[in-house]
Order: structure tokens, then sequence, then C-alpha cells
């Protein structure tokens, strides 16, 4: 098994299970724990390999963001749906990376995801000046919801209530009702 796909498969496991053990954990990739154990003496060194991981994978997601400031609402518009929609297989590292505390802990990853944060902030504002998201929540509020649905729908995949190939609609569908801005209604003249 190539070694990002053995992270990808133990951050799902780790995603389900949060206190999985090593031999848990090579149970639910389909190898043994000494084979595991041969890549990544302790658990806390596996961690800290799936954090590595996570931010590598959400970085190369978080292309879409780097607008420029002078992007019009339709490059906007268009880069949100390619953030959302990349975002959705880096689900269940996020979700295993941002619940644990070993990981949580390491300065490295928390370096990664402040910078990771600045990138999609900044990303948001931007939308928001050009008045294609809400401007009466804050970034991190839209930020953290959009990270809320994508764990959602893993979660939802994992436990078989939802299909992998409809999450993307779902969650784009939520995650814009939620965020997008819209004109108030004016009353009808009389």
């Amino acid at each position: 098994m190539h070694e990002n796909e053995l992270l990808d498969s133990a951050a799902r496991v780790l995603a389900g299970d949060h206190s999985a053990s090593m031999v848990q954990i090579a149970a639910g990739i389909g190898t043994s724990r000494a084979t595991l154990s041969r890549r990544y003496a302790t658990r806390e060194a596996l961690l800290k390999a799936v954090a590595v991981r996570a931010i590598q994978v959400v970085d190369t997601c978080l292309t879409p963001v780097d607008l420029p400031r002078t992007a019009d609402g339709a490059a906007f518009d268009a880069a949100l749906e390619e953030l959302v929609l990349a975002l959705m297989p880096a689900a269940h590292l996020y979700g295993f990376t941002s619940r644990d505390a070993t990981v949580l802990a390491d300065p490295e990853f928390r370096a990664g995801v402040d910078r990771q944060d600045r990138r999609a902030l900044a990303f948001l504002a931007l939308g928001q000046r050009l008045g294609r998201l809400r401007t009466d929540l804050p970034p991190y509020w839209i930020w953290y919801s959009l990270w809320g649905l994508l764990d959602a729908a893993a979660e939802g995949v994992r436990d078989g209530h939802l299909a992998p190939r409809q999450i993307g609609h779902l969650v784009l569908t939520s995650f814009l009702s939620g965020a997008r801005f819209t004109a108030p209604a004016h009353p009808a003249q009389p």
C-alpha cells in the first residue's frame, strides 16, 4: 500500500474512532499491526504522519482561494464551488486531525492550520467585499461552517447513510444557502 493511501485509510479509521489502537487501525486498513509498526513505530508517529498528510492535502485543496484582489463575483463563485468540491476528499483527514489532542499540540501542525486559515479567511473576506457572501457572518464562522458540513458528509458516508457521489451537491447546496448573500426582499409598492 502506498504511504499516502495508508495514511488516508488510517485517518478514516481514526475519524470513526479517535481512540483506535494500532491493532484496530491496522485491521481497519486491512494490514497487520506488524506491517503498520514497521512504517510507524508508535501510534504517535502515525498520528504525526497523518497530520502532515492532512496539511499537504488541504494546502492543495486551497489552490482555488488564491484569487487576485481584483477578481470579480463570477471568478469568486467559480473558485468557491471548486474549493468546496476539492475539500470533500479531505474531510476525513480534517475530521480526525481537528479533534486529536496529540495532533493539535504539535506546533508544526498548528502553524500549518493557521497558515491555511489565513488563506481561506482572505478568500472569504474577498467574497464578502464582492457581495457574494453574507457580511453579517464573520469569515471564521463561514469557514468553520464549511468544515462542519464536510465533517457531517464524511460521517454520513462512513455510517452508510449517504452515497459518496451525492455529498458534493449536499454540502455545496447547504453551504451556499447559509453563507451566500441574498438581497433583502423589497415590499411591493401599492
